[in-house]
């Protein structure tokens, strides 16, 4: 085999080891890793040269599909996982080495593989660092996040990716039949501008509708106590009242919070109203949703009546003292039932507002 042949395909060989170990979690260690693939690259290498010619014209490219088998021993990814960063990686590398063998063809056919290996060598020397710090982490964020907003639009994406990457292999391969000419290299260059066009744009939006879902995340939930806030409240009662279902509301405030902010200071204060939160929202969970109204005063929300014990636990805090940042002063609450024709959100925090305010003054008088 030529030398520069041998080291054109380890080059390729080493971009591709990188590109899984920054894509994939590895199930061994680093060395077993490498010891293994060294394995394989020395057994795949070896069964192609005894059979085919080793011409460096790029054609036995379509045999790195083998090194699935030791990608799947070795990393814990699914098979479609691994082969949708395969592709990615190969759309790279293949237009590189297309370029190289193609510009090789053109300047001189007597060391054209020699020409061809040092082009590659600069051409990847150029890119390697826009291509690892902006063009993996842009695909891995659209392979990772597109799922989530879309399981179909998911499964489009991965099976476009497969498709841009066959197209590209195909054209490589019917290129390569002929000698280099300017023409076939402009219109590879083109395919591969649409293709980074088209991953850019998907890009975009999908990190577009990421910042949006995340505002609306900030605008929905309080940035102290990490619960849902009063516009979400506002938001789940009017999806409440068109309904037929009955459902309860819980208005809660914290007695004597005041003094909480006067005896340890504001920021002991705070740290009590997240506590309580946190206390609050895992109590009722699976039962309903936890908000904060304002200051310290908060709603629950549940599908349904709600069982007395857990308005009791609510109350008395009994887990109160895991973590907490000072002594607990107790919580007045007030609860509603309500039921079909339901009147608005406003008209119905009063109610609940009003049935808290008769307990605490209740709670007052008995003290």
């Amino acid at each position: 085999m030529d030398l520069s042949i041998f080291l054109s395909a380890v080059e390729v060989l080493c971009i591709n080891i990188i590109t899984f170990e920054l894509c994939c979690r590895r199930k061994y260690s680093r060395s077993v890793t490498a010891a293994v693939l060294a394995v394989s690259t020395a057994v795949i290498y070896l069964g192609i040269a005894a059979f085919f010619d080793m011409t460096g014209d790029g054609k036995l490219m379509v045999f790195g599909f083998l090194f699935l088998v030791p990608y799947v021993f070795l990393y814990k990814e699914k098979i479609s996982r691994l082969l949708l960063v395969m592709c990615m990686c190969w759309t790279y590398t293949i237009s590189i080495s297309f370029f190289s063998i193609q510009i090789s063809r053109l300047l001189s056919y007597e060391h054209r593989t020699v020409i061809a290996l040092v082009f590659q060598s600069a051409v990847f020397l150029a890119t390697l660092y826009p291509f690892y710090k902006k063009g993996v982490p842009k695909y891995m964020f659209i392979l990772q996040t597109l799922r989530k907003y879309d399981a179909g639009c998911g499964r489009y994406f991965n099976f476009s990716c497969f498709l841009h990457f066959i197209m590209l292999t195909v054209l490589h391969m019917i290129f390569l039949e002929g000698p280099g000419n300017w023409p076939q290299i402009a219109a590879y260059v083109l395919l591969i501008g649409i293709t980074y066009l088209s991953y850019q744009m998907i890009y975009r939006m999908i990190s577009d509708s990421a910042r949006i879902q995340e505002l609306e995340r900030i605008s929905e939930y309080d940035a102290l106590t990490g619960i849902a806030n009063r516009t979400k409240l506002f938001a789940d009662l009017e999806h409440m009242r068109r309904g037929k279902r009955e459902f309860s509301i819980l208005f809660i405030d914290l007695n004597r919070f005041k003094e909480i902010n006067d005896t340890y200071g504001h920021i002991i204060g705070d740290q009590y109203l997240k506590h309580f939160a946190e206390i609050c929202a895992e109590i009722f969970r699976g039962y309903g949703q936890a908000y904060r109204y304002g200051g310290d005063e908060f709603v629950v929300i549940c599908q349904g009546s709600i069982p007395q014990q857990l308005i009791e636990e609510l109350r008395t805090c009994p887990a109160w003292e895991k973590g907490a940042p000072c002594p607990y002063n107790s919580a007045s609450i007030g609860k509603i039932m309500c039921s079909p024709p339901f009147p608005d959100a406003d008209e119905l925090l009063n109610q609940v507002d009003r049935k808290m305010y008769e307990m605490k003054t209740k709670t007052r008088k008995e003290a």
